[in-house]
């Protein structure tokens, strides 16, 4: 028996929609895989570069637990990413949506959204999932949509644990063989360091011994170095089991960079952690983030990995 698909309830809590077409064909696309949505109006608000007013879209948040009394337990599904909800930090009813995440309320989304699935853990501890968003996932053309991405979006929102393997060669990787078990966090790493000393970035205590896997698009590896480093000194990667690398994209180098890339900088991090005495561990080539292939990642769960230099499995519990 197949199980029955959740409602998708839309929002758009950061940039506005764009590209109107591509959202148009994201709800045709979803409609024919059978979910029902909801909210879907929410696209054609725009303020400025954003999606409506902060009022607009504080109070969008906050409604999200209402949903759970009119339509049961529900996907909310962001629109899109760009910029937003770091100045709806303050605003919102964690209290409340932390109870509707209790009762069946899934968040998903990437990009921004980091920042709404990072205050959520930080502040109650809650579930979120870093995973695909209507505009820029579900509405491309027809033959660009990702099956894999897909896939990996029905088996989160139907509660199966995360299984994906990465057959890619681990060059940072300090051991034949490695394996860990510790809580999963993570997302986009420009939002992750600007989180950092805020009320919204998990204490310590509770990303220790973590696993913690991050993306970014348009970030020349130079930028990405210094929010390493600003994570590093701040005491947070060396109490991490694993740092794993999704995709890091869309970004240019020049003549200017003379051989300097993002090798060059995982390298730098890896020698730091190595000389801070940091047992921490290095892994890349998730297909995670800005990219048409995308797992859709837990994030607040347990997770283990088992790595080798050929590559590693990404399990959540």
């Amino acid at each position: 028996m197949n199980t029955p698909l959740l409602p998708i309830a839309c929002f758009a809590p950061s940039g506005k929609a764009i590209d109107l077409d591509a959202v148009d064909r994201g709800y045709k696309y979803l409609l024919e895989q059978g979910f029902k949505l909801h909210n879907t109006e929410c696209t054609q608000r725009g303020f400025q570069r954003f999606a409506g007013t902060d009022t607009e879209r504080l109070n969008e948040i906050n409604h999200l637990p209402e949903l759970i009394a009119t339509i049961g337990p529900c996907i909310a599904l962001a629109i899109r990413g760009g910029y937003g909800i770091s100045r709806l930090l303050p605003g919102i009813d964690w209290d409340s949506l932390a109870v509707a995440v209790d009762k069946g309320l899934i968040i998903i989304g990437h990009s921004d959204l980091t920042a709404l699935q990072i205050g959520l853990l930080a502040k109650k501890g809650r579930k979120s999932y870093s995973g695909p968003m209507l505009s820029y996932d579900f509405g491309c053309e027809r033959d660009e949509i990702s099956s894999f991405t897909m896939q990996s979006f029905q088996q989160a929102v139907q509660n199966q644990p995360l299984n994906t393997a990465v057959d890619a060669k681990q060059v940072y990787l300090d051991n034949q063989h490695f394996e860990c078990e510790g809580l999963l966090w993570g997302g986009n790493l420009s939002i992750i360091a600007s989180l950092l000393g805020t009320a919204f970035f998990p204490d310590k205590s509770i990303i220790k011994n973590g696993i913690l896997v991050i993306e970014d698009v348009n970030e020349h590896p130079y930028r990405i170095e210094r929010m390493l480093l600003q994570l590093l000194q701040a005491g947070i990667l060396e109490t991490q089991q694993a740092i794993i690398f999704g995709d890091f994209s869309s970004y240019q180098l020049s003549t200017h960079d003379a051989g300097y890339d993002l090798h060059s900088c995982i390298e730098l991090l890896k020698s730091e952690l190595l000389r801070i005495g940091a047992k921490t561990q290095i892994l890349n080539q998730l297909p995670f983030g800005h990219c048409r292939n995308k797992i859709t990642l837990p994030i607040g769960v347990t997770g283990q990995i088992s790595a080798n230099q050929n590559g590693f499995i990404l399990t959540s519990i």
